[in-house]
């Protein structure tokens, strides 16, 4: 199957949107995104279109990438449709790599499902390595009330503070510039406590936590997640969190979700093309 690639400037958002249902058809977790879920998402990730690609096979889309930047580049999406998967995968991220090596891109990115095996050794053998592993969580469990009242908190004065004091070392998608564009709201407990809550569906998402440092290893984060459980039952996050915070939540009244991810990182030097 020959495969010509073509930058996604060249599609509207409802076209983007269908390619990339199209490509996660008979996915290994069931993939739908509305155009408005589609733009929103990724353009708060920093989507670059000119970077993103469509590859046709004649006039028919066969399979997509989709690239967002925030310094360095992160596969926010890569799939293929089906008849495709087995043959193509490889070249394609192999074409995807060297686009952005070729523009001194150092550095990339990309989130991939712990089950899905096949993709997670294709990357491997690309030359990516597993930088986190990624969960989300649910709280199911009422524990006893926290004492202190949760309020409101203004969302870019937070943004400012933890960026400069996160300095990278947070996944992708926990970074806080991630909630700028965001429809979100932060609340604190006691003004050294805070959570991000997107609220773009709904019911509220438990998207980002942040204590400021000289409060931090008191016990607040778990009282913040109680509070937010009590205020939001069955309040959840995306898969986004290191599996390192799993003791928080469950403290918290928080169970773990079975869906798991990497995310994965490669020096583009190292890119493997065999």
């Amino acid at each position: 199957m020959e495969l010509t690639a073509v930058p996604a400037t060249q599609f509207s958002s409802v076209q983007l949107t269908d390619i990339l249902n199209a490509c996660f058809e008979a996915y290994l977790v069931p993939v739908t995104q509305s155009v408005e879920g589609f733009v929103q998402r990724f353009s708060a990730e920093g989507m670059s279109l000119v970077d993103s690609r469509v590859w046709l096979a004649g006039d028919e889309p066969a399979a997509i990438a989709i690239v967002a930047r925030r310094g360095v580049p992160l596969a926010a999406a890569f799939a293929l449709r089906p008849a495709a998967r087995q043959r193509l995968g490889r070249k394609l991220m192999q074409e995807l790599l060297m686009l952005l090596q070729q523009q001194g891109i150092e550095t990339v990115f990309l989130e991939v499902i712990r089950d899905n095996h096949a993709a997670v050794a294709l990357y491997q053998s690309l030359g990516f390595t597993r930088r986190y592993g990624l969960c989300g969580y649910l709280s199911t469990e009422l524990l006893a009330p926290v004492p202190g009242v949760l309020q409101l908190y203004p969302t870019l004065s937070l943004l400012r503070r933890a960026i400069e004091e996160s300095n990278s070392q947070l996944p992708w998608l926990l970074d806080p510039l991630t909630f700028a564009t965001l429809p979100c709201q932060v609340v604190t407990l006691e003004q050294r406590a805070f959570a991000v809550l997107t609220t773009a569906g709904s019911r509220p998402v438990l998207s980002f936590l942040w204590v400021e440092p000289a409060a931090r290893r008191r016990g607040l984060a778990r009282e913040l997640l109680m509070a937010l459980a009590q205020q939001f039952p069955g309040i959840g996050t995306s898969v986004t969190v290191p599996e390192t915070f799993t003791p928080l939540f469950a403290a918290a009244g928080y169970t773990p979700l079975s869906l798991q991810q990497y995310e994965m990182t490669m020096d583009l030097a190292d890119a493997k093309s065999a």
